[in-house]
């Protein structure tokens, strides 16, 4: 609202059990009137940070499990109302900023879909959707649970992915600092010291110090030149076409491109089965399914068959005209619309091509690992060698 501040407050109820939240008011004093209004007796007060700004806080793994926590809530019968309320003692803390105005939204006759979008939580399309459709009929707490499992299951091939770079990373960042160790410092204080005692220095090592001079004298300006070049990219890329551009041109490269395709069609085919199962409409369906796969060119490419289907395409052959899905998972698609059982089919789709694309970037970091181990022992053997070489070419004078 135009013209009002948020003030988080600690206030006693009637019962005198101890409430926190955020209360938007003009001032202090509207605050504690509205406070008052609800039978709330204020204790603290102070200016609270925005909600939109804290939203982006909310992680995939939290919102799975404040989703989670929800969903058993409204299982045991409680209101939502009464659900949100006892949410801050079980949720992540991620969510705490925002559950006492969205129980208040609820009370106030919000929908939960609706109060979740205003919340500042930065909540995907594509669980709003699920809520909102629960909400319309097919009923809110399976809703909620089944939005529950999408995003725990997106969190879990998250952290797969992340867990399989992990020694890579490490591996990498160990052998550049020992390289630049051997190169910047160990080499050339030693080749001084060879200088100083008059010694000629042999042809590999001369090789070596060179390539560290001309190395050093490049850092700099090497280090300037890519961070233009990568804020460059970022503003190209935080542009729609930008954005659709580079992962088409990501799509394209044969190792990469095949892990984000199948990546990006496991999250769509999740998303598209979770919502038709919600009893969400199809054309809505792929919209919110579109902007779940993760890549711009996927979800342009679903749009694209989301107007085919609209025009009475069937989904199977307008995801493999516009490359929308893999190929696998467009025949289990076709093979949903043959037998009615769509929404299960696009969930084995999902499940079959996650384990795909994880496969794919762990037979990847396998390939990696020796890569990086064979790159950086071979340039540490080549300084070693070159020290050594020094070293045995040194004559007493």
């Amino acid at each position: 609202m135009i013209g009002t501040t948020r003030f988080a407050y600690r206030a006693a109820r009637a019962d005198g059990a101890l409430e926190r939240g955020v209360v938007a008011a003009a001032d202090r004093e509207a605050a504690v009137r509205a406070l008052s209004s609800q039978g709330l007796w204020t204790l603290e007060m102070s200016a609270a940070a925005s909600i939109k700004a804290l939203g982006g806080r909310l992680s995939v793994a939290d919102l799975a499990l404040g989703l989670r926590v929800l969903a058993t809530l409204l299982d045991s019968g409680l209101p939502v109302s009464k659900a949100l309320s006892a949410m801050p003692e079980l949720a992540p803390e991620a969510w705490a900023p925002a559950l006492p105005d969205l129980a208040r939204a609820v009370r106030e006759g919000e929908s939960l879909g609706t109060a979740l979008d205003q919340s500042g939580l930065s909540i995907p399309a594509v669980v709003l959707g699920i809520v909102r459709a629960g909400e319309a009929g097919s009923g809110l707490a399976p809703a909620v649970r089944r939005a529950a499992d999408l995003m725990e299951e997106t969190a879990a091939t998250r952290s797969a992915l992340r867990a399989a770079l992990v020694y890579p990373c490490i591996l990498a960042l160990a052998g550049t600092i020992s390289v630049a160790i051997l190169v910047g410092i160990v080499l050339p204080r030693f080749a001084a010291i060879l200088s100083e005692l008059g010694q000629t220095l042999p042809q590999t090592t001369r090789f070596v110090l060179q390539a560290s001079v001309v190395a050093r004298l490049v850092a700099l300006p090497t280090a300037i030149a890519t961070l233009i070049i990568y804020v460059v990219w970022r503003a190209w890329v935080s542009t729609a076409s930008g954005a659709v551009q580079w992962d088409d041109a990501l799509l394209a490269v044969p190792l990469v491109g095949n892990i984000r395709r199948s990546a990006a069609t496991s999250r769509a085919c999740a998303a598209l089965s979770a919502l038709l199962e919600s009893g969400v409409p199809l054309p809505n369906a792929l919209t919110h399914a579109a902007q779940a796969a993760g890549d711009a060119a996927i979800q342009e490419r679903i749009l694209a068959a989301r107007t085919s289907v609209v025009a009475g395409a069937r989904p199977s052959a307008a995801f493999l005209t516009e490359h929308a899905l893999t190929p696998i998972a467009a025949r289990l698609v076709r093979a949903g619309e043959e037998t009615g059982a769509l929404a299960t089919m696009l969930a084995h789709a999902a499940r079959l091509e996650g384990e795909r694309a994880t496969q794919r970037v762990r037979a990847a970091v396998r390939l990696l690992e020796p890569a990086l181990i064979l790159t950086f022992g071979g340039l540490v053997a080549l300084v070693a060698a070159a020290l050594l070489q020094a070293i045995y070419s040194v004559r007493p004078t």
